[in-house]
């Protein structure tokens, strides 16, 4: 199995050896856009895999359980009677935006808005309500983007919370 490995702005991958600890940093420029998985062998002569990841922004793994309502694209407000919250559970989660997997069947398009609720598994039990763009609908997820006017310039728990 491939571990995942975050690409910064400058297209540097801090690659670390999962057998001797070692740890380097490599130039990945080469490869966006074209492959995102490299067999490194390290110095230890032990080869392993690691999948380059080149999103903007780091993304969190979670299982967290979530409620969405989507927005009347007229009104820009939830018709509470017509739309109960519906469920689901946060798959992903960066500073800019967030994966939902959806718990049962949803009739939601690309563009959509969404209210997305749900309590980050920290010490502090954060609860987050926001605005969120529906981006990407894929097999069995949702990928939303944070709404720019619903959201902070930088959320200082979520990116604490987001923290490697």
């Amino acid at each position: 199995m491939s571990k995942r490995i975050h690409v910064n702005a400058d297209n540097l991958a801090a690659i670390k050896c999962p057998h001797c600890q070692s740890m380097k940093l490599i130039s990945v420029h080469k490869f966006k856009g074209v492959k995102h998985s490299l067999k490194i062998k390290c110095t230890c002569n032990n080869s392993f895999s690691v999948a380059l990841d080149f999103r903007e922004r780091y993304r969190k793994s979670t299982n967290i359980d979530a409620k969405y309502v989507k927005l009347d694209k007229d009104i820009k407000k939830i018709d509470k009677q017509a739309q109960p919250n519906l469920k689901s559970k946060v798959a992903d989660l960066s500073l800019s935006g967030l994966a939902l997997t959806i718990i049962g069947s949803h009739n939601l398009q690309v563009s959509d808005e969404l209210i997305v609720e749900f309590t980050l598994d920290d010490r502090a039990h954060t609860h987050m309500k926001r605005r969120a763009i529906v981006r990407v609908i894929g097999q069995g997820f949702v990928g939303c983007q944070f709404d720019k006017v619903d959201s902070p310039a930088y959320d200082k728990a979520l990116g604490f919370y987001l923290m490697p």
